[in-house]
Formats: C-alpha cells, sequence, structure tokens
C-alpha cells in the first residue's frame, strides 16, 4: 500500500502528495493510533520500569562502534552520532516497557477491522534474552519512521535502474517520507495522550532521533553486508537526524 502510494505521487508532474490518489497519510495516522494501542496494552499487561538514560546512551554507543569498523562511510558521521546519543544519556530515567522491538511496514497488515501489528519475535539479529527486555516505545516509533523513509527510497532505487531519476523525484520522495512520518506521529502522540502518556516535548524528540539514530546505524551495517547500493539510504538518515528543521 505504502509503495503504490509513492508510484501514485511520482507518476504526477505537478500535484502534491494530499491531491493525489492512493494519498497515504491518513493510513500513517491511523497505524500511528494503532501502534499507541498496542503499546498501552503491553504496558497494562506487563508493567513499566525505568532505566537510566546513561545505560540506553553506552547500549547505543556500543552498537555504533561496532559498526564503524566494518562500514568506512560512517565514520563521518561518528563524532555527531555520539553526541546525540550523549544527550540521551543526560535525560536521567526513562521508562521503559514490553515493546515490538522491530517494528517497520512489513510487521503490519491492514484489515476491515483496523492496523494489526504482527510478529513479536523482536530484532532477529539480537540474542533471545536481550529481546525479551523493556525497552522504550519510542524504539518502535523511530523504527516506523525509519520504515516510511525506505518505503519512497526503494521506489527511487527501482527508478534509478532506468536512468537518472532527476531532482523532482528526489523532491517528491522526501515531500511522502515528511508527509507520512507527521501524520504517523500525530496519531500516535494523540493516542497516547488520551491514553495518559505525555506529549511530544523536548525530552521524547530527542528519544526519538536517538532511537531512529541507533536504527539507521544498524541499517548501515546490513546495507554494507548484503546490498551495498542501499547504505546511501541509511546515511542520508544520519545526516538529517538531530539536524535544524
Amino acid at each position: 500500500l505504502a509503495l503504490s502510494s509513492v508510484r501514485n505521487l511520482f507518476s504526477e508532474a505537478d500535484l502534491h502528495a494530499e491531491e493525489v490518489g492512493g494519498d497515504f497519510a491518513g493510513d500513517a495516522e491511523r497505524l500511528g493510533a494503532a501502534v499507541a494501542d498496542v503499546h498501552l496494552v503491553l504496558r497494562e499487561h506487563f508493567g513499566v520500569e525505568t532505566v537510566d538514560g546513561a545505560g540506553l546512551a553506552d547500549a547505543m554507543r556500543v552498537r555504533l562502534e561496532a559498526q564503524l569498523g566494518g562500514v568506512p562511510e560512517l565514520a563521518p558521521h561518528a563524532e555527531p552520532l555520539r553526541r546525540l546519543f550523549a544527550d540521551l544519556g543526560d535525560l536521567g530515567r526513562q521508562e521503559v516497557q514490553r515493546v515490538h522491538g522491530d517494528l517497520h511496514l512489513g510487521q503490519t497488515l491492514r484489515t476491515a477491522r483496523g492496523w494489526k501489528l504482527v510478529d513479536f519475535e523482536g530484532e532477529p539479529a539480537k540474542p533471545l534474552e536481550e529481546r525479551r527486555l523493556p525497552d522504550s516505545p519510542w524504539r518502535d516509533v523511530a523504527g516506523m519512521l525509519r520504515s516510511f523513509d525506505y518505503a519512497a527510497q526503494s521506489v527511487v532505487k527501482d527508478l534509478h535502474q532506468l536512468g537518472d531519476p532527476g531532482p523532482q523525484i528526489v523532491y517528491r520522495a522526501q515531500e511522502w517520507r515528511q508527509r507520512n512520518r507527521e501524520a504517523f506521529l500525530h496519531g500516535y502522540v494523540e493516542r497516547r495522550v488520551a491514553g495518559g502518556g505525555t506529549p511530544l516535548g523536548e525530552v521524547e524528540q530527542a528519544l526519538v532521533d536517538a532511537y531512529e539514530a541507533d536504527k539507521a546505524v544498524y541499517e548501515v551495517g546490513y546495507e554494507a553486508r548484503n546490498r551495498p547500493g542501499w547504505v546511501d539510504i541509511p546515511l542520508a538518515a544520519i545526516s538529517r537526524i538531530g539536524a535544524p528543521s
């Protein structure tokens, strides 16, 4: 569904994302609400803990250092990433709970009764015991935000096989990504607040930035090993994350 929406937008020369048939933003917003609902249910049944933000930041730095040795292209981004993770460590204690752990568009189903999430086994590359540990719900949010980027950029990659898609396609990909990110976050935060959670303030945005960067660092390593021609997608994301709007 998301890929079809991207293709529809790319096929229109003079229409914006909200004007094109197949606009995904409504679905993205409802998906955000569904993810918030799942987090509220997991919170109710498995409880909530608090952990030191410095511990979360240390784990992200460890993952970064592990990738730096195998992906030279990541090196120019190392210091900004270290600073971003250090900012997370300065936030103090953070709530953690049972989460999905490997959330992206491929782990969702749109049914007649709304969006459903599937495959709760967590990140396959992590040991089982680590996957079972409580984590911040913003990890799931960050995973979905990265998935919107991949949906748009994967269609751009397809067009590159036919030649240079041109600057308009690049702009349209950014437009689609940003529109659906905002819609998803709006749906998630609105439902989160209705369930007693906090809105998206400075602390929450810092968590989103850190978790999104952490996910992109993982993606850099994955692409370097499996699809070297795609490593530019997460590298570009790392350049954007935390940058001024």
